[in-house]
């Protein structure tokens, strides 16, 4: 959070309402450790209304709102990735003289800061505040945080963000700014799946589950459609394996198959009636296993912001928690700092591969089957 806090006072009500809103992290438990300290006991029993209400009435310092509120605030956000590439290999001169230029360019509304993170590679973190007027006051503005990486490579610079619309229009400025450097425009170029059709979006993301080298895919987890039909909302309900009451969660099964076994899915019944009801497929989570030590289940997570046009891709990917026994949890968490960068580069580069195979493909080409000979 900023260390200069953007209020001069806060009420009762402001530090009550600050209190009932986090439940996860200000718990029952936390709320009688904060009595505790001010020298109060309360039973077991006492409701968290109670609670809140009591020591919004206590008095508070600014040390100790500064502290509640840290409490209440996310430590980290797990958030999805993307990424584009301009069409020049920047050097790391060029990347920070470009970065200087967007610091100057932002006068002082954003903290950043440059790192050298291997010898191509460059870290630019931008952090900056977050407002969200549907909160409650104490909480409405926030410290964020963009880490933004150039990974230099053979005649492009990849830019890797978070896919969050702050981050975008940073990269964009950016990129504007690496143009004028340069003197010429550099077109960016991003994962898109806007001009193919609907079976080549549902081969797209069937590819590139059986495409991640070196991870045996396990289980489609759930799929998202959207529908041709431009009068129907882009509210779509996640496909789940554990509620198979539709022709859709037919469809997450019939993928398994598919991958799994080399079937076409385009040929299925369950996607043709898909398909004849106006519905493609836009986002997929799945899980893969590690085929070498130390044998890790990761579950992957690819979608796009816009699912109807294919524009804004955007991908996670998490592990599962490792008991002391070596046995797997059923729970997934984020990728460790150390193993991100390399496993955004395998989904980057696998996926940017099937997307060039599939525009290079005839349509009629049963793309998935030849997909499934490589995995």
């Amino acid at each position: 959070m900023t260390d200069k806090l953007p209020f001069l006072s806060a009420s009762d009500k402001d530090i009550f309402d600050l209190l009932m809103s986090a439940r996860g992290r200000l718990n029952d438990n936390v709320l009688h450790s904060i009595a505790i300290q001010r020298g109060i006991i309360y039973s077991k029993k006492t409701k968290r209304e109670r609670l809140a209400s009591d020591i919004a009435l206590l008095p508070h310092d600014y040390l100790s709102v500064k502290k509640l509120i840290e409490r209440r605030e996310h430590q980290s956000r797990n958030e999805k990735r993307t990424y584009l590439d301009i069409p020049v290999a920047l050097t790391n001169e060029e990347i920070t003289e470009i970065v200087r230029n967007y610091k100057n360019e932002v006068q002082g509304e954003e903290d950043v800061t440059i790192q050298r993170r291997r010898a191509q590679d460059v870290y630019v973190n931008v952090a900056y505040d977050e407002v969200d007027y549907s909160k409650t006051r104490l909480i409405q503005r926030q410290r964020r945080d963009a880490g933004i990486e150039f990974v230099i490579g053979e005649g492009k610079t990849t830019i890797r963000m978070p896919a969050t619309e702050k981050a975008r229009s940073i990269v964009n400025k950016i990129c504007h700014q690496a143009s004028r450097l340069k003197l010429q425009d550099l077109r960016s170029h991003e994962i898109s799946l806007e001009a193919l059709s609907a079976d080549q979006r549902t081969t797209f993301f069937v590819n590139l589950m059986r495409s991640i080298s070196g991870y045996q895919l396990q289980t489609v987890v759930t799929i998202k459609c959207a529908s041709e039909d431009d009068s129907i909302e882009d509210d779509f309900d996640d496909i789940d394996l554990e509620t198979e009451r539709s022709v859709e969660s037919d469809i997450v099964i019939k993928i398994n198959s598919v991958a799994l076994s080399g079937m076409n899915l385009l040929q299925s019944e369950e996607y043709q009636t898909l398909k004849r009801n106006g519905f493609f497929i836009t986002a997929v989570t799945w899980r893969a296993l590690q085929k070498g030590k130390p044998n890790d289940l990761l579950q992957f997570d690819v979608s796009f912001e816009e699912p109807r046009q294919g524009k804004g891709f955007k991908f996670g990917v998490r592990i599962a928690r490792r008991l002391a026994d070596g046995s797997l949890t059923t729970d997934f968490k984020p990728l460790e700092a150390h193993r991100q960068p390399p496993m955004w580069t395998l989904v980057e580069n696998t996926s940017s591969n099937v997307l060039e195979e599939i525009r290079s493909s005839p349509v009629e080409a049963p793309v998935a089957a030849k997909a499934g000979a490589k995995a």
